[in-house]
């Protein structure tokens, strides 16, 4: 309770729109659902500093490891989502991969992975992981990367999952167990 509480003075006082997917002003829906595909895997996923309970995702395929889930939650623009993923940098020649989409329905996108934007902020040290997670804009800054070795499945799996027209990218940060973070507009 303790937590909630704090997360939901963070979201008044950082001036979001939504807290854990409750919408609290009149900002515009970006997403219906989350899709992600990772090489290895998300660890966890917060929506505006809160953890999204285990029961909003689900795990759409996993292929030796790497993962496709769906995380079900709505997004509204001003939310912001912080994906702690990891890698095994000693499989598969050193692949790794994370891409998402926010699906408001097939083949319709309310934001998508990508580096243009500066939307996509990334933080490697653990000791920063629960501020950057708490705070909208902290480590803005420190931008997503794109990926040096790229999985070679990853692109076909967003495709098959979040529609065919997905069209965003696969980034990630510079340690392979890291904190991405996206602000929705």
């Amino acid at each position: 309770m303790k937590g909630l509480i704090a997360a939901l003075l963070c979201c008044l006082i950082s001036g979001c729109a939504t807290h854990c997917g409750q919408k609290f002003s009149g900002s515009g829906l970006r997403a219906e659902q989350v899709i992600t595909v990772a090489d290895d895997f998300v660890v966890d996923v917060y929506l505006n500093g809160v953890r999204v309970p285990d029961e909003r995702r689900e795990m759409l395929a996993e292929t030796f490891g790497a993962t496709a889930e769906r995380i079900n939650v709505r997004v509204h623009e001003g939310d912001w989502l912080v994906f702690h993923v990891a890698n095994d940098k000693l499989r598969w020649g050193g692949c790794y991969y994370f891409a998402a989409a926010g699906v408001l329905q097939t083949n319709e996108f309310g934001f998508v992975s990508e580096l243009e934007s500066g939307n996509w902020s990334v933080c490697d040290d653990p000791t920063n992981a629960r501020r950057f997670i708490e705070k909208r804009n902290y480590m803005q800054w420190n931008k997503a990367q794109p990926i040096s070795r790229i999985w070679q499945d990853g692109t076909p799996q967003m495709k098959r999952f979040a529609g065919d027209s997905w069209a965003g990218e696969p980034l990630w940060g510079l340690s392979r167990d890291t904190w991405l973070k996206v602000i929705v507009r």
